[in-house]
């Protein structure tokens, strides 16, 4: 598991991750190649404060990366556009 801490991007810290997992589909009888999947958590005042906040986020169509990196970037990029939103509406 690659993990990497971003911010302050507007007052919140993001912590996004990116596991290695195996699909359980096959093709042909062959299983799939092992994937990425992102998740992110994103806090307010530090990356060890307490004060964690909980959505779902849409990181858009694709779900599953086929690098670390790759996963790394979609789920930062989705956890700042959610803190854009967030902000416009206060």
């Amino acid at each position: 598991m690659a993990e990497r801490v971003s911010g302050p991007y507007r007052g919140y810290y993001i912590s996004a991750s990116a596991r290695l997992t195996q699909t359980p589909d096959q093709v042909d009888g062959e299983p799939n190649a092992p994937i990425y999947v992102g998740t992110v958590n994103v806090a307010e005042g530090g990356p060890d404060n307490v004060r964690r906040f909980e959505a779902l986020v849409d990181v858009g169509a694709q779900q599953h990366f086929a690098t670390e990196d790759e996963a790394l970037v979609n789920v930062e990029k989705a956890a700042r556009a959610y803190i854009d939103r967030l902000l416009q509406n206060t």
